[in-house]
C-alpha cells in the first residue's frame, strides 16, 4: 500500500446507511481516508461548495450502486461532479439495480465491486475493493493534487503566486505526458491550461530575471558617482555637527523630563494592549461556552482573560460555565472502545468491557483493581448478587467465569458463537447469553455450566433483559424481533414487530411494561406480560436507547435525530425534549429519577432535570460517547466513550437540591410563612396552594397539599402578613377588571381591592396594618386598611410608579419610579429621601432588620444600600450580570441576597464581601426565589416546577477562588497548537499548574 494515505468520497442513498457505516468502517481500519455525508445536506450552494470541496479532494468516487441510489438526485448529482473532476469511479454493488431502470453509462461501463448482502462475504470482497482503490495510485494522487492546486489558482483570480515552480512544473508536466499511455489516465482542462500557464509565467520570470541584472550594473555607476558628491557633504555636516551638539546638550534637559511622560504612557500602553486582549479572550471564551464540547476550551480563555485583567465578563462566563460542570475524579484508559459499563452488586466498584478484549474492575475513586482477558471484544460484564463472582461475555464465544475478590480464573464456557449480550435473574439462579448464531443460552451460575439451548430462528439475539419476578425474559434480535420467554420453558410469546435491528429494551421495575428501540426508527410501548404492543412512537432517526424512570411513570428514548425525548409511559404521550448536537447513543436515569444522563456523536455527556429538562450539567469527552454509569448513591457519573477513555465525574453538588414540586400549571411565586409552619404556591390552575413545611422534602406533586382558597383569574403576585393571618394576591385580567385579593386564613373571609391594571407590586406593613399596591401604567400608590379592605390613602406622582415595599421596622414606604426610587413616611406623609438608579425601578426587597434594601433596575442591575448611614448618597455594592432579575430575598444567617434571573440562573451574592458565590442554572427563567424563615432553605420557581434547596449545602465560590475552582473542573491545558491559534506571537503559558 503507498505511505500516503489515500481519501476517498462515498456516495450513497440514506436508506443504505448501516451498510455505508460498515464499510466506513472497515476503510478506516484499512489506512483509507473516507469523506460521507452522515447528516445530508440540503441541495444548495453552499452543498454545492461542500461536496465539490470534498470530491476534488478525494482520489477516488465510490458509488454504492443500488435502485435507491440510481433513484437519488443527490447521488447522480455527486457522480457528475465527479465525472467532471475525471475521478476514479468505483461501482460497489450494494443491491442489482431494479429491471429496466436506467444506469448512467459512466457506471455501466466500469467494473462493478459485488457485495451484496448475503450474496458476497464482505471481508472477502473488501481486499480487491481497496486494491481497486491503491490502482495506479500515485498517478491518481498526483491528479487529486493538481486538481486541487487548479481550483485554488481558480478561485484566488488566476493570481501568478499559486502556479507551479521548478521541479513542481517539471513533474506536472511529465505527468500529464503520461496520462497519454493509459486510456483510463484523464487529464481536465482545468489541469492543462494550469500546467500551460505555470510554464508561460517561469518563461516570464527568466526573461524578467535577465532584464534586471542589466539595471543592476547601470544602477552600480550610479552608486559610485552619488558616494563622491555625499563624501563632500559629509566634511559640511561635520561643521554642522559641532553646532547640533550645543542644541543637544540645552535639549537633555528637556529629555530627561520627557523620559518619565513617556515610561508613564507606555506603562499606561501596556495595560491599555492587555485589557483589549482580555476583552478578545473573553469574548472567544463566551462565544465557545455556547459551543458542545467546548466548555473546559472556553473557561481555559476565561482564566487567560482573568490573569490579564480582572472584568465582570471573564467572570460571569467563568461562573456560568463552572455551574455547568462536574468535577473530574479520574481518567481511565482502554485501548479502544467502551462497549458496557456495570456497577457490582455491593456498588462499590464497576466494570468496564472493551473492544480492546478485557474487562477491567476499577473503585468509584479510579484505582484499578484488575483486568482479564479474553480473544476478542468483551462485550458485557456483570457480577453475581452476592458479589462473588465476575461473569464476562466476548465476541470469542466464550462466557467466563472469574473470582471477584482475586481476577483469578474460575472455569469457562465456549458457545461456540460470538455472545452479544448477558443478562443474571434477581434470584441468581439463571444466566442468559444472546447469541449471534440466534440461540439463547440458560446457564447455571452455580453449577458454571448449560443447562438450556433454545434456538429462535429469528436472527442474532442481540438483547437479553430478565423480568423482575426473575422467570420470564424478553430478547431482542438483529432481525428486529421482540420475544417474551419464559426460561427453561416452551412458553414464548410474541412482542412488537420491528422493521430493523432492537438496539434495546427497558423493562419497567414493577414488570409490567416493556419499551424497544429499533433501527427502524421507533419505540414501540408493550405489555411486558403479554408482549401485546400498546403505542408506536415514531421518530426520525434510528432509536438507539431507552431507560425507565425508577417510579415506571417515564421512560426516555435517545435518538439519531439528536434529540433526547422523556415520554408517559401509560399513554405514551411526549412530554419534553432536549437536545444534543449530533447523533444521541446512550441514556441513564439516575436512581433517585431526578437526573437523565446522555451522551453520543458530540462528545460530551449531558446531564438534565428530569422534572423541567433544563441542562444541568456537562462533561467534554475525548471521543464519541459509547457507555453510562451513575454510582449507586447517584453522586457519581462513569462515561465510556468509543477510543476506550473512562472518565469518573463528581456531580455530588446537584444533592444541594432536596426536594421538589410539580405543578400541571405553570407557577408564579412561592413564598414561606414567616411562622415557619407551610409554604404557599400560587400556579395558573387558580387555587392557593398549601404544602406542610416538614413534608416539602417528599411531596413530589403540588396537587396532593391542600386549596387554601381559589381565584376568579389568574393570579401573579403572592405575599403572606408578618403574623401569618392575611394572605394577598393579584388577580390579572384581560375581559375585566384586574383586583388584589386579601384573604383571612383564620376565618377565610375575603375582601377585593379593584385596580384599573395588572397589578406591580403587594406589600404588608410590619403590624401587619397595611397592604401598598401598585399597578401597570400608573402614577399611584394605594394603601388599604387590611382588617376592613378599604382604601385609605393614595400616594400620586408625577410619573409612573413601578413598586412600592413596607420597611420591615418603621412607617416608611419605599417607592419605585424611574431612575430613582423615593422613601415616603406614612405618619407625616411627606417624602423623606430620594436615590437614584439607573432605569425602571421594578423591584425592591428588605432584609429582615431593614438594614439594607436591594433595588433592581430595568437595565439588570442591582444596587444594595445601606440604611443606617444617616446619609445615603451611594449604594454600597452594586451587581450586574446581564439579565433583568424577576424576585429578589435576603438571608440573614448567611448574609446573602438571591436574585431570580430572566436567563435561567438564580444569583447568590455575599453581603459581607460584595461578590457573587453562587450560580443555580435551572434551564429556562426563573419567576421567584425565596428564603425560609429560619434561613436554611431556598425555594425557587422555574415553569411548572419548585425546587428546595439545602443552603448549607451549596458551595460559595468567592472571587478569589474562582480561578482555582475553574481549573479542578477541567482536565487539561491548552494545547501548544490552540495557544499558538488563540495568542499568535506570544509565548506559551500554562493557564492551570498540575494539569497536562
Amino acid at each position: 500500500m503507498a505511505e500516503k494515505k489515500s481519501k476517498v468520497f462515498i456516495s450513497y442513498s440514506r436508506k443504505n446507511k448501516a451498510f455505508v457505516r460498515k464499510l466506513n468502517a472497515a476503510l478506516d481500519e484499512a489506512g483509507l481516508d473516507a469523506w460521507v455525508d452522515w447528516d445530508g445536506i440540503p441541495l444548495t450552494v453552499d452543498w454545492m461548495a461542500e461536496i465539490t470541496n470534498s470530491i476534488v479532494s478525494s482520489d477516488a468516487f465510490l458509488f454504492v450502486m443500488s435502485p435507491d441510489s440510481l433513484g437519488s438526485e443527490y447521488c447522480l448529482k455527486e457522480l457528475e461532479l465527479a465525472l467532471e473532476g475525471n475521478k476514479k469511479i468505483i461501482p460497489v454493488v450494494y443491491y442489482e439495480p431494479a429491471k429496466r431502470q436506467k444506469v448512467h453509462q459512466k457506471l455501466a461501463s466500469s467494473n462493478w465491486v459485488f457485495m451484496r448482502p448475503k450474496k458476497e462475504k464482505f471481508k472477502e470482497v473488501l481486499p480487491k475493493l481497496i486494491e481497486a482503490i491503491f490502482t495506479d495510485f500515485d498517478w491518481v494522487s498526483n491528479h487529486t493534487r493538481l486538481s486541487q492546486r487548479a481550483a485554488e489558482w481558480t478561485i484566488k483570480e488566476r493570481n501568478a503566486s499559486y502556479l507551479l515552480q521548478g521541479s513542481d512544473l517539471d513533474e506536472a508536466e511529465k505527468w500529464m505526458t503520461e496520462s497519454t499511455t493509459n486510456q483510463d489516465r484523464h487529464v481536465t482542462p482545468l489541469q492543462a491550461e494550469y500546467i500551460r500557464a505555470s510554464r508561460e509565467n517561469a518563461i516570464r520570470r527568466q526573461r524578467n530575471f535577465t532584464r534586471t541584472i542589466g539595471l543592476a550594473m547601470a544602477a552600480t555607476i550610479l552608486l559610485f558617482i552619488a558616494s563622491l558628491i555625499q563624501w563632500q557633504r559629509a566634511i559640511a555636516n561635520a561643521e554642522l555637527a559641532q553646532e547640533n551638539a550645543l542644541i543637544a546638550a540645552a535639549n537633555e534637559r528637556i529629555a530627561l523630563e520627557q523620559q518619565e511622560l513617556a515610561e508613564q504612557n507606555a506603562q499606561r500602553a501596556l495595560d491599555n494592549e492587555n485589557l483589549a486582549k482580555s476583552q478578545r479572550s473573553a469574548a472567544q471564551a463566551l462565544a465557545l461556552s455556547e459551543l458542545p464540547g467546548q466548555l473546559d476550551t472556553s473557561t481555559l480563555l476565561a482564566i487567560e482573560s482573568l490573569n490579564r485583567f480582572e472584568s465582570n465578563e471573564a467572570e460571569d462566563v467563568l461562573r456560568n460555565n463552572i455551574s455547568k460542570m462536574p468535577i473530574p475524579v479520574a481518567q481511565l484508559q482502554h485501548t479502544d472502545r467502551i462497549w458496557n459499563l456495570t456497577l457490582s452488586s455491593d456498588g462499590q466498584y464497576f466494570i468496564s468491557s472493551s473492544a480492546d478484549d478485557t474487562a477491567c474492575v476499577w473503585t468509584l475513586s479510579g484505582e484499578q483493581k484488575y483486568c482479564v482477558n479474553h480473544a476478542d471484544d468483551v462485550t458485557d460484564a456483570l457480577t453475581n448478587n452476592d458479589g462473588t463472582l465476575l461473569v464476562t461475555a466476548g465476541r470469542d464465544g466464550f462466557i467466563k467465569f472469574w473470582d471477584f475478590a482475586t481476577g483469578t480464573l474460575l472455569s469457562e464456557l465456549n458457545l461456540e458463537s460470538p455472545i452479544l449480550d448477558i443478562d443474571i435473574n434477581p434470584q441468581n439462579t439463571m444466566l442468559i447469553a444472546g447469541r449471534e448464531d440466534e440461540v439463547v443460552t440458560v446457564i447455571s451460575p452455580t453449577l458454571r455450566r448449560v443447562v438450556y439451548d433454545f434456538n429462535f430462528d429469528n436472527g442474532p439475539v442481540t438483547v437479553v433483559r430478565f423480568h423482575p419476578n426473575g422467570e420470564w425474559l424478553s430478547l431482542g434480535t438483529k432481525e428486529g424481533r421482540v420475544r417474551i420467554w419464559k426460561a427453561q420453558t416452551s412458553l414464548l410469546e410474541s412482542g412488537p414487530r420491528h422493521e430493523a435491528e432492537v438496539f434495546n429494551l427497558a423493562i419497567s421495575s414493577d414488570g409490567k411494561t416493556m419499551v424497544s428501540v429499533s433501527e427502524d426508527s421507533t419505540a414501540r410501548i408493550a405489555r411486558a406480560e403479554t408482549g401485546r404492543e400498546t403505542h408506536v412512537l415514531e421518530h426520525p432517526d434510528w432509536v438507539e436507547d431507552v431507560a425507565f424512570s425508577p417510579d415506571n411513570a417515564w421512560f426516555v428514548t435517545v435518538s439519531d435525530d439528536k434529540i433526547v425525548r422523556v415520554f408517559e409511559t401509560a399513554t405514551g404521550v411526549e412530554k419534553m425534549r432536549m437536545y444534543h448536537s449530533s447523533f444521541v447513543q446512550r441514556v441513564k436515569i439516575s436512581p433517585d429519577g431526578g437526573w437523565i444522563l446522555t451522551t453520543g456523536y458530540d462528545q460530551t455527556a449531558r446531564l438534565w432535570d428530569s422534572h423541567t429538562g433544563a441542562l444541568v450539567l456537562e462533561a467534554s469527552l475525548d471521543g464519541i460517547g459509547s457507555a453510562l454509569l451513575f454510582s449507586q448513591d447517584g453522586k457519581q457519573v462513569i462515561i465510556g466513550d468509543r477510543n476506550g477513555n473512562v472518565t469518573i465525574w463528581d456531580i455530588s453538588s446537584l444533592y444541594a437540591r432536596i426536594g421538589y414540586v410539580e405543578f400541571d400549571e405553570f407557577i408564579n411565586r412561592v413564598r414561606f410563612d414567616p411562622a415557619g409552619n407551610y409554604v404557599l404556591i400560587n400556579p395558573d390552575d387558580k387555587f392557593i396552594w398549601q404544602l406542610p413545611y416538614n413534608q416539602i422534602t417528599s411531596i413530589t406533586q403540588g396537587e396532593s397539599g391542600r386549596q387554601v382558597f381559589s381565584t376568579d383569574d389568574l393570579s401573579s403576585l403572592l405575599e403572606i402578613s408578618p403574623d401569618s393571618k392575611w394572605i394577598a394576591v393579584s388577580e390579572n385580567s384581560e375581559v375585566s377588571r384586574s383586583q388584589g385579593v386579601l384573604f383571612k386564613v383564620e376565618t377565610e373571609e375575603t375582601f377585593i381591592l379593584p385596580h384599573t391594571s395588572d397589578l406591580t407590586s403587594l406589600s404588608f406593613n410590619p403590624t401587619n396594618q397595611f397592604l401598598a399596591t401598585t399597578n401597570e401604567d400608573s402614577n399611584e400608590v394605594y394603601i388599604w386598611d387590611v382588617a376592613t379592605g378599604a382604601k385609605i390613602k393614595t400616594i400620586s406622582f408625577e410619573e409612573t410608579v413601578f413598586t412600592a415595599i413596607f420597611n420591615p421596622t418603621d412607617s416608611t414606604l419605599v417607592i419605585g419610579l424611574s431612575d430613582k426610587f423615593v422613601i415616603w413616611d406614612l405618619t407625616t406623609d411627606q417624602q423623606v429621601n430620594m436615590l437614584f438608579h439607573v432605569g425602571r425601578i421594578h423591584l425592591l426587597a428588605f432584609n429582615h432588620n431593614g438594614s439594607l434594601l436591594a433595588s433592581a433596575s430595568s437595565d439588570g442591575s442591582i444596587n444594595i444600600w445601606d440604611m443606617t448611614q444617616s446619609e445615603i448618597t451611594n449604594p454600597t455594592y452594586q451587581f450586574r450580570r446581564g439579565s433583568r432579575a424577576n424576585a429578589l430575598d435576603f438571608n440573614t444567617n448567611k448574609n446573602w441576597l438571591a436574585s431570580a434571573g430572566e436567563n435561567g440562573f438564580v444569583y447568590l451574592f455575599d453581603l459581607d464581601t460584595g461578590e457573587e458565590v453562587i450560580r443555580i442554572p435551572h434551564g429556562d427563567t426563573v419567576s421567584g426565589v425565596d428564603f425560609s424563615t429560619d434561613g436554611n432553605l431556598l425555594a425557587t420557581v422555574s415553569r411548572k416546577t419548585i425546587q428546595f434547596f439545602d443552603v448549607n449545602l451549596l458551595m460559595p465560590i468567592s472571587k478569589e477562588d474562582l480561578t482555582q475552582v475553574a481549573c479542578s473542573r477541567i482536565t487539561r491545558n491548552l494545547t501548544p497548537s490552540e495557544w499558538a491559534s488563540f495568542f499568535p506571537q506570544e509565548q506559551y503559558e500554562v493557564l492551570c499548574e498540575g494539569l497536562p
